[in-house]
């Protein structure tokens, strides 16, 4: 359902008029339709999508209007602490295997 979901905040975000850009990290070809929709419907809204490391998809790259891989170095350096302390006091722990 993630990618339904996706779609349907993209496109609500665009009849609401809640942005001119939306980056989009994914590479799933699943949410080919709702980026050309957007493109159809809004002329001069943009939607960016940005692929994981190995994740390049050439139909999501063909059908964004721009398009970058993110590099692993950088998702490791984008990673929070080992451990996140909540405003609740709960700790949140990085599973081992993100190390």
């Amino acid at each position: 359902m993630t990618d339904v979901n996706i779609a349907t905040q993209m496109l609500i975000g665009a009849y609401q008029d809640q942005y001119d850009m939306a980056m989009l990290i994914a590479g799933d070809s699943d949410l080919v339709p709702p980026i050309r929709q957007i493109h159809e419907l809004f002329p001069l809204k943009r939607v960016f999508v940005a692929f994981p490391p190995k994740r390049h998809n050439q139909s999501v790259a063909f059908a964004a209007k721009g398009s970058l891989t993110i590099g692993r170095k950088k998702l490791v350096e984008s990673q929070f602490d080992e451990s996140v302390k909540k405003r609740d006091g709960f700790i949140l722990q990085k599973p081992t295997d993100w190390h």
